[in-house]
C-alpha cells in the first residue's frame, strides 16, 4: 500500500445554486425604492430576461451617465444586478467590482454577499473565498448551512484543513439535522489532511457503514492505511482479514495482508496471502522477487530457484540494473546451495557470467567452490575478486587464505591472511589464523 493516504477531495459544485433572482430583490422592498430605480430595474430585469447581458448594463451605465456619479450604480440592488450581468458574461473583474460596491452601499447584502463568494469561488481565489462564504453565513438568517459548508471545503482546497475542520465541527453543531453524507466525506478529508488520525479513524468508519462499491473501498482503504500510519498492526490485520474474507477476490485486500504481515515480522504469514495473492492477480516483477526471497527465506529453496529463474529470463534483453541481476543471481544460487546442488550454482555463475569479470559473483563463485571441496579454484576465485576491488575485498582475501590452506600451500595461505589483516573487519580472524598456521608449522 502507499505510504501517504490520497483522497479526493469532493469539488464544490456551486454553478448557480444561489444565484440571485432579481425578482426576489424587487419584491423586497420595492415601494422603499425610489421611482427612477424602480423603473430602472424594471427595463433591466426586462432585458436579463431575454439574455441580453449587455444591453442590461449599457441600461444602468447610461442611468449612471444621467446622475453623473462617480460610482458604477448608486443603489445596492443595481449593483447586484449590474454584477450579475457580468457574471453572466464571465466578465469577472467588473462583477466583483459590482458586488463589493453594492456590499459598501449596504453591508449586510446577503445575496451581494453570496455572489461575490460565487466570483472568488470561480476565479480559483479560494483565500477570499472562504471569508465570503463565511460572511454569508453570518448574514443569512436563518442560518443557511450551505454557505458554512462551501467555506468548510474552500478552506480545505485553499490548503487549510485545521480551519476547514472548525468550519465543519460548527456546521454539525448547529445543523445536525440537516448534514449529508458527501459533508462528511469532505470532512474525512480535511481530518486526513491534517494527519487527526485518532479522529480521522470513526468518521471513515461511519462513512463505510454508509457507502457501496468503489465509494466504500475507497473509504477502507483510508482506514486501513490509517491503521498503519498509526502503527496499530492490530487493527489493520483486523480490517484487512475482514475484508479479505468479505471479497476473496479483490486483490488489494490480500496485497495489504501481505504488506501488514511483513510489517510484524510475519514472513510465513505474508507468504502464504502472496500465494493467494498471485492466484488473484499476476504480481509484478518486485512481487515476484519478494516471492523468491521469502521462499528463500522459508527454506523452500526448489519454489524460490524457479521464481529467480523466471526474473532472470524476464530481465534478459531489458534494461535491468547490474546491481538488480545481480541479486537475481545471488539468490538463485543462495536457493542451490540450499538444496546442496553446488553444480547447479557453479552452472549458473558459468552462464550467467561467463567471463568472470563480476567481482561480486566471482566472490560468491569461489564460496561455492569452497563448499565443494574445489579449493584450489576456490583460491583463485577469491583472489582474483580481491585484486578486481570487490566491495567485500577483506573477506575475499580472508577466504583465499582459508581455501589455500586447505589444499596446503601455506605460503599463499600466510600471504592471503596478511592481506586480510589490513581490513578492521577481518583483523581479528586473519590474525588468530595466521598464529595457528604458525602454530602448526613449528610442530
Amino acid at each position: 500500500m502507499n505510504p501517504i493516504l490520497k483522497t479526493v477531495i469532493v469539488i464544490l459544485a456551486f454553478a448557480a445554486a444561489t444565484f440571485f433572482q432579481l425578482e426576489k430583490s424587487l419584491a423586497q422592498g420595492y415601494q422603499k425604492m425610489p421611482v427612477g430605480i424602480q423603473r430602472l430595474l424594471i427595463n433591466v430585469r426586462n432585458a436579463m430576461d431575454k439574455n441580453d447581458y449587455a444591453a442590461a448594463v449599457k441600461l444602468i451605465q447610461a442611468d449612471q451617465a444621467k446622475s453623473k456619479s462617480n460610482t458604477p450604480c448608486s443603489h445596492p440592488t443595481v449593483c447586484l444586478a449590474l454584477g450579475n450581468c457580468f457574471l453572466m458574461q464571465k466578465e469577472m473583474p467588473h462583477a466583483e467590482s459590482a458586488y463589493l460596491t453594492a456590499l459598501s452601499l449596504d453591508k449586510n447584502y446577503l445575496d451581494a454577499q453570496v455572489n461575490l463568494a460565487k466570483v472568488y469561488t470561480d476565479t480559483n481565489r479560494t483565500a477570499k473565498a472562504v471569508k465570503a462564504f463565511w460572511a454569508a453565513y453570518q448574514l443569512s438568517d436563518p442560518k443557511n448551512p450551505k454557505y458554512l459548508y462551501y467555506s468548510a471545503v474552500m478552506a480545505l482546497t485553499d490548503g487549510k484543513p485545521q480551519t476547514a475542520i472548525r468550519r465543519f465541527d460548527s456546521l454539525f453543531s448547529a445543523h445536525p439535522d440537516q448534514v449529508t453524507r458527501q459533508w462528511r466525506e469532505n470532512y474525512a478529508n480535511a481530518l486526513v489532511t491534517a494527519q487527526q488520525w485518532k479522529k480521522a479513524a470513526p468518521v471513515l468508519r461511519d462513512l463505510i457503514a454508509q457507502s457501496k462499491g468503489e465509494s466504500r473501498i475507497k473509504w477502507q482503504e483510508a482506514l486501513l492505511q490509517i491503521y498503519l500510519t498509526i502503527n496499530d498492526t492490530g487493527k489493520a490485520l483486523d480490517l484487512a482479514g475482514t475484508l479479505s474474507r468479505q471479497a476473496p477476490s479483490e486483490a488489494r485486500w490480500w496485497k495489504a495482508l501481505v504488506h501488514i504481515h511483513l510489517t510484524r515480522g510475519e514472513y510465513a504469514n505474508a507468504f502464504e496471502d502472496l500465494i493467494i495473492y498471485s492466484f488473484v492477480t499476476p504480481l509484478t516483477r518486485q512481487e515476484k522477487k519478494l516471492f523468491a526471497d521469502l521462499s528463500l527465506q522459508l527454506n523452500i529453496p526448489a519454489r524460490a530457484a524457479r521464481m529467480y529463474e523466471t526474473l532472470i529470463t524476464e530481465s534478459a534483453g531489458k534494461k535491468s540494473s547490474p546491481s538488480h541481476n545481480r541479486q537475481m543471481i545471488n539468490g538463485l544460487v543462495c536457493a542451490y546451495r540450499q538444496m546442496d546442488r553446488g553444480d547447479k550454482a557453479l552452472a549458473v555463475l558459468n552462464r550467467l557470467d561467463p567471463q568472470a569479470g563480476n567481482p561480486e559473483l566471482l566472490l560468491l563463485k569461489g564460496a561455492v567452490l569452497y563448499e565443494t571441496k574445489n579449493y584450489k579454484a576456490a583460491d583463485k576465485a577469491f583472489r582474483t575478486a580481491a585484486l578486481k576491488n570487490c566491495s567485500q575485498k577483506g573477506q575475499a582475501w580472508l577466504m583465499a587464505g582459508y581455501a589455500a590452506w586447505q589444499y596446503n600451500d601455506i605460503v599463499a595461505s600466510r600471504s592471503a591472511f596478511e592481506q586480510a589483516a589490513q581490513y578492521k573487519h577481518q583483523r581479528e580472524d586473519a590474525l588468530a589464523a595466521i598464529a595457528q598456521l604458525n602454530r602448526s608449522t613449528q610442530m
